[in-house]
């Protein structure tokens, strides 16, 4: 799965093991040696300046590689309502490296201005797909979907976990983000 990432700092791809109780949660285990060369395994994190892309044959040593690092993230989209990683889930990272959010408003901790490049981790585009989502637990999170990509158009923002976006932003808004901002 290739998927184009835009900033200045580390960005993940990873898969996320998401509890029914709302609450995505990382298995951490030690470094393996289950390191892939550069774009062959199906776990990737890239370096968002342009720098390497660490690929892994499993997701216990990208995770294992992401506890090292710190990197959690702040918000996870799902392809279906009720939080189901069946559909396909998507995870935003802090451009910081942060597990929290700061009082500033503007896009810089986990944004997206084209879902159209982003992929589920069944490699469907994120694009006017979103039905769920959680925010990590006691980030001070907010997120912010936009109808439209570039953050225009019409927009919707809260700082809770939703299982169903038509139920929380009226019809709407079910299957029609096109971009996203975490702050």
């Amino acid at each position: 799965m290739e998927t184009e990432l835009r900033g200045a700092h580390k960005m993940k791809l990873r898969t996320t093991i998401v509890s029914v109780a709302v609450a995505a949660a990382t298995v951490f285990v030690m470094p393996t040696a289950a390191v892939a060369s550069a774009g062959t395994g199906s776990y990737c994190v890239q370096d968002l300046a342009g720098g390497p892309k660490a690929c892994f044959t499993t997701e216990r040593a990208l995770e294992s590689y992401q506890a090292k690092l710190s990197l959690s993230p702040l918000l996870t989209v799902f392809d279906n309502t009720g939080w189901s990683g069946a559909g396909g889930y998507l995870n935003f990272v802090s451009a910081y490296g942060r597990t929290y959010c700061d009082a500033a408003k503007d896009k810089n901790e986990a944004s997206e201005g084209n879902l159209g490049v982003r992929q589920f981790s069944t490699g469907l585009s994120a694009a006017g797909r979103i039905s769920s989502y959680v925010i990590k637990a006691g980030s001070g999170c907010f997120v912010t979907f936009w109808d439209q990509t570039g953050f225009n158009g019409t927009g919707v923002t809260w700082n809770q976990n939703c299982d169903d976006m038509a139920r929380c932003f009226g019809p709407y808004f079910d299957n029609r983000a096109h971009s996203l901002a975490v702050t």
